[in-house]
C-alpha cells in the first residue's frame, strides 16, 4: 500500500517545518522511485544504463531472457516514473537515465529526513552528525 492510503499521523509536538517534512515526505515515498526500483527487471535496467549509457530499446533487450515487450513496459513505467528519459531519432528510441532527476528526488528525500530527524530524534540526529564529521575528518 502507498504512503497516502496509510497516512502516518504526525507527532503533536513537531514544528511546522517538521509537519511539512512529514507530508513531503510522505509524498517522496509514494512517487514511484522505489517501486521503480523495487523489481529486479527494472533494478538491470538501471543498471545497464548507468554502465553503458544511452542504449536503443534493442540494446537494452540483449541484456535479458524476455520479450521486447516486456523490457518496453518496464522502460515505461520507468520514464513515466521520471527515472528514465527517451529521445526519438528517426524510427530509433534511445533510452538514459535521468541522473538530474533521480537526484532531485533523492536530495528531496534525504532533506526532509533531516528536519525529522532534527525535529523528532535529536540524539540521533547528533550521532549521525558526528559519525558524518568524523569520517570527513578522516
Amino acid at each position: 500500500m502507498s504512503a497516502s492510503q496509510h497516512s502516518i499521523s504526525p507527532k503533536t509536538n513537531g514544528t511546522e517545518p517538521a509537519l511539512s517534512a512529514i507530508n513531503l515526505l510522505q509524498r517522496d515515498l509514494d512517487s514511484g522511485l522505489f517501486k521503480a526500483l523495487s523489481e529486479p527487471t527494472r533494478q538491470r535496467i538501471v543498471s545497464v544504463l548507468l554502465q553503458h549509457g544511452r542504449l536503443s530499446i534493442m540494446q537494452i533487450k540483449a541484456y535479458f531472457p524476455q520479450d521486447r515487450s516486456v523490457v518496453s513496459r518496464h522502460l515505461k513505467f520507468l520514464r513515466e516514473c521520471g527515472l528514465v528519459i527517451c529521445t526519438q531519432e528517426g524510427r530509433y528510441s534511445y533510452y538514459e537515465l535521468s541522473g538530474s532527476e533521480i537526484m532531485r528526488k533523492l536530495q528531496s528525500i534525504l532533506g526532509h529526513m533531516q528536519i525529522l530527524m532534527r525535529n523528532y530524534y535529536p540524539e540521533q540526529w547528533a550521532s549521525f552528525e558526528k559519525q558524518q564529521g568524523e569520517q570527513l575528518a578522516a
